[in-house]
């Protein structure tokens, strides 16, 4: 019985990885962002799972996404920097599933994806500092400050309009009863 329930989540993870990756693909595809992020709804599916599997699945989910993402875009010059807008960026969106979840309360499933969106913020705003102060002369027409620029003209605004993108969906696609954070 533990290997049927092991089957189910592998597949659940591995189908809502997949929507994430396509949803990803295709709003950076129309991203005005040159240097990589996009307003999409791709962090959606990866708060589903883990919401519905726990959050050691939605931060494997999120790695996933994010390591598969990395394959179709190549902004990044370093290992630190690549860690931090990839595999991290997107695995910390899996502790969403820490906070304590129902499909009932929209509160809850609020919180959790506003504040893995904000750790996906901070990773980015980071990673964008290591990108920026290796080329300084991309910022320098904008801001002398690299944080400021990272954190506050690129990161901010793009990361900003994808958590409320996906709280606002989640919470229609709850209220109308279209979304299950509870497996079956």
């Amino acid at each position: 019985m533990k290997q049927k329930k092991s089957i189910q989540i592998l597949a659940e993870a591995g189908i809502l990885v997949a929507v994430a990756v396509v949803l990803d693909y295709i709003f950076g595809m129309i991203s005005p962002f040159r240097y990589g992020g996009s307003i999409s709804p791709a962090m959606l599916p990866i708060f589903v799972l883990a919401y519905r599997r726990g959050w050691k699945a939605g931060v494997l989910g999120g790695v996933a996404l994010g390591v598969v993402s990395s394959l179709f875009n190549l902004y990044y010059l370093n290992p630190l920097q690549y860690a931090l807008d990839y595999p991290i960026a997107f695995g910390v969106l899996g502790l969403a599933g820490l906070v304590k979840q129902s499909d009932t309360k929209l509160g809850p499933f609020l919180l959790g994806v506003l504040g893995a969106s904000f750790l996906r913020y901070l990773s980015h705003g980071f990673s964008g500092y290591f990108w920026f102060i290796t080329y300084p002369n991309l910022a320098a027409d904008v801001t002398p400050s690299w944080w400021l620029y990272s954190f506050v003209f690129y990161n901010l605004p793009y990361m900003a309009a994808s958590a409320a993108f996906c709280a606002a969906l989640g919470a229609v696609l709850l209220k109308r009863g279209l979304l299950r954070l509870q497996p079956n």
